[in-house]
């Protein structure tokens, strides 16, 4: 992986790049701050280039948008969803939301074992930084949200799927290969009954049973309905979430009990449109009942927070990989989704 871009000639540009389980948002930005978006659907059907392609269209008509011409673009931060296999400098994901080919149980349009990103993106225009979304998404949160001041700390996400970003003592943590942080699949206790199968190949991790494109596919519609259900009092809506909430809790009080945290922030575009219903559910399970009564003393003075905007954190995310340390973001732009 690589470092941080350290600094930028005069009159630099930037584009941030923030690939999702379901949409890809481009951004380009200057010292005055953001000057364009761009946002569509992730295509998950061609070949496993079919995704770069379209991030490097993407790039290049925000650059229009912009007036920016793509020569100005001093580097690209990439937030994407993972894992990542490969070497350093052709990084691939192989996230298991874009990867129909990584389980027999995934219901996706492809056979893809991996997507291209870094190598591909490198050709097109240089100088690339890319990182996990969820690590990219603490960044932005330590620097400019929720979790300002904070030296030992954690992102979740919770979208499609379930991924965290880690910080101890002020340093990020990235991991051996870059995948730090992939904590949705780990597996949490789960009745037979309940047992869930992942895109990864998992049964009974937390991504399977609580994250968005498993939720919805164990509930035969997408999750708005399921929420929309729960709040109705339809009592298999009910149990669906609560389980879901039950698995989520369990892995935040193992990370703060694992990791010593401090605070914890949660976003995505999930958690962040139910959060009304999720964030008490959550901080109840895991500081105020007696379903974990071990290591209390560890969650004094522990707080469980939530984002303002995942779109705004993803962007910030991408663009914190490249950005000098004192830029701001100025928001100008409106998304323009094709």
């Amino acid at each position: 992986m690589n470092a941080r871009v350290e600094s930028l000639p005069p009159g630099w540009a930037l584009a941030g790049v923030d690939l999702g389980g379901t949409k890809i948002a481009v951004c380009v930005a200057d010292a005055s701050g953001v000057r364009a978006r761009r946002r569509v659907p992730v295509p998950l059907t061609g070949d496993e280039f079919t995704i770069a392609r379209t991030i490097t269209e993407l790039v290049l008509a925000c650059c229009s948008d912009a007036g920016l011409a793509p020569s100005s673009l001093s580097a690209v931060g990439v937030s994407a969803c993972g894992p990542f296999v490969g070497e350093p400098g052709h990084l691939a994901s192989a996230a298991p939301n874009l990867c129909g080919g990584l389980s027999k149980g995934a219901l996706l349009p492809n056979r893809w074992t991996r997507v291209p990103i870094e190598a591909p993106l490198r050709q097109a225009f240089g100088e690339v930084v890319l990182t996990n979304d969820a690590q990219a998404a603490l960044l932005a949160e330590h620097r400019f949200g929720a979790l300002q001041g904070v030296a030992d700390c954690a992102y979740l996400t919770w979208s499609t799927g379930i991924g965290v970003g880690l910080m101890l003592d002020g340093r990020l943590l990235r991991g051996k290969s870059g995948n730090a942080g992939h904590a949705g699949h780990s597996v949490v206790p789960s009745e037979a009954t309940d047992a869930g199968r992942c895109a990864c190949g998992n049964e009974s991790d937390v991504e399977s049973i609580a994250g968005g494109a498993a939720l919805a596919q164990r509930w035969g519609a997408d999750t708005q309905s399921l929420f929309a259900a729960c709040r109705q009092g339809d009592p298999a809506a009910r149990a669906r979430v609560d389980r879901a909430i039950d698995a989520v809790a369990d892995l935040i009080y193992n990370l703060i009990v694992t990791l010593d945290l401090g605070r914890v922030a949660i976003g995505g575009g999930l958690f962040c449109a139910q959060a009304d219903l999720l964030l008490p559910a959550l901080r109840e399970r895991v500081f105020e009942s007696a379903r974990r009564p071990g290591m209390r003393g560890m969650l004094t003075g522990v707080r469980i927070e939530p984002i303002e905007d995942p779109g705004r954190t993803s962007e910030l995310g991408a663009l914190a990989l490249v950005a000098p340390v004192g830029w701001q973001p100025a928001q100008q732009s409106s998304v323009i989704a094709a």
